[in-house]
């Protein structure tokens, strides 16, 4: 865990207390071989919009790897290592396939697991194809947004379905996309915080949402 400031107990006594806390890396640090990255990667993890998958790749950041999406024109989606494995152009500007996505260096071609199916400039009976991948991910489809599961491919969970996807009455979509330049921890703590909204959300900016959201709420946590 990270060094915490002491608790200052003299009024006018900034001077012991100058020092910024360190970041709690276990909890925030979410790349591979890191305790939380390892734990998030056991989950399924939304990845792009459905309708972001058109006629182009598109490059996507998720849990500190660099990786590219796409939509083949049989449908399938593909999440693959950014950097293509024969001389590390990047893939965000490969050719979009019948099956797969096409380097735009030498043509090299890779299905969404991750298969080899062609080598353009080896020769005909170079078995290279055939005997190694290039990095992939299975991805989900659900009511318009992917999901992508980076964990181990023996451990993978079946998709969940909440009870929440299911109301009667309500009909599921998805909402905006965000870029917050902070890590995840500091947007789940914003988002199970309901005192901000009475006051950042209503009474300094004015009714946001609604005006009931300018109650400081009682609060009862179990």
């Amino acid at each position: 865990m990270a060094d915490q400031s002491s608790f200052l107990t003299t009024r006018f006594g900034g001077y012991f207390h100058r020092n910024v806390p360190q970041e709690d890396t276990e909890l925030t640090h979410v790349g591979p071989g890191t305790p939380c990255g390892e734990y998030m990667r056991r989950y399924w993890q939304p990845m792009c919009f459905s309708d972001e998958l058109q006629d182009l790749p598109i490059r996507v950041k998720l849990l500190g790897e660099e990786l590219v999406a796409f939509r083949d024109f049989s449908g399938a989606v593909g999440l693959l290592e950014l950097h293509c494995p024969h001389r590390g152009t990047s893939l965000e500007f490969g050719l979009v396939s019948d099956h797969g996505i096409r380097c735009c260096y030498h043509g090299w071609l890779f299905d969404v697991d991750g298969a080899i199916l062609e080598t353009p400039g080896e020769p005909a009976d170079s078995t290279l194809k055939d005997r190694l991948c290039h990095g992939a991910y299975p991805t989900h489809e659900y009511n318009g947004i992917v999901f992508a599961y980076m964990g181990p491919p023996d451990t993978k969970p079946a998709f969940p379905i909440y009870d929440s996807y299911t109301r009667p009455g309500y009909r599921l979509i998805p909402g905006r996309k965000y870029f917050y330049p902070c890590n995840w921890l500091q947007i789940l703590e914003n988002a199970m915080d309901p005192v901000h909204t009475a006051f950042l959300h209503t009474i300094v900016s004015g009714s946001q949402f609604t005006d009931e959201f300018g109650e400081v709420p009682a609060l009862d946590f179990l």
